[in-house]
């Protein structure tokens, strides 16, 4: 049996769309939870819930569960069974679509801290159109910041019955969008894909963030 955090799960209309926020990492360049980093005085995941938010999205936390204060008051719901372990970033996905009750979802790793609300946005709005939405940067599918449609859930489970467990294998067998580089320029550039793994990527990101600031 599944753990969740609410005693129901709620289902929305078309044109509301779920983050699905992926906080099971383990860190281990990092030396523990990279969630509970804190850059610009709140946690990794604290910013990533807030940024769902400020995009319009209803945030849903995937992975062990945790104190309310720590995910923002945001419902969680843990893909793991009882006394096991997660299975990886493909399982906790297929869990998240066939759990937030939304058509859409937009599904965050939660050490991205430089994405944007406005692309955020964008790929729940193509997410209409297509059973997922990914953008490519540096030669690579940014799986963990992409949009995906309740039409990924059975090709995901063909995948996962085939032995498969990356993400990007099951891409071929749906409707697909890849946004390239240029694509991003509008959303902040290819840059804004930089994700946290170790001390000097954290001290990266808190120079960036400065600087847009001002």
């Amino acid at each position: 049996m599944r753990r969740y955090s609410t005693s129901k799960r709620a289902w929305y209309p078309p044109g509301v769309w779920t983050g699905l926020i992926l906080a099971g990492g383990q860190g281990r360049r990092m030396g523990g939870d990279k969630a509970t980093l804190v850059l610009g005085g709140r946690t990794l995941l604290q910013r990533t819930v807030d940024l769902v938010r400020a995009a319009g999205g209803a945030p849903l936390v995937i992975g062990r569960l945790r104190p309310a204060d720590e995910v923002a008051g945001a419902p969680q719901s843990d893909e793991t069974p009882p006394g096991g372990r997660p299975a990886g970033p493909l399982p906790a996905l297929r869990h998240g679509l066939a759990h937030c009750g939304t058509p859409v979802a937009v599904a965050l790793a939660c050490d991205l801290p430089l994405l944007t609300a406005e692309l955020l946005r964008f790929l729940a709005a193509e997410g209409e159109r297509f059973d997922a939405v990914v953008p490519r940067a540096a030669g690579e599918l940014q799986v963990l910041a992409a949009g995906y449609g309740r039409g990924c859930l059975a090709p995901i489970d063909r995948h996962l019955a085939g032995g498969g467990l990356a993400i990007h294998g099951f891409l071929e067998t749906v409707r697909l969008k890849i946004l390239e580089e240029p694509d991003l320029l509008p959303f902040g550039g290819p840059g804004i894909l930089m994700n946290v793994n170790t001390p000097s990527d954290l001290a990266s990101a808190e120079a960036i963030l400065r600087a847009r600031r001002g």
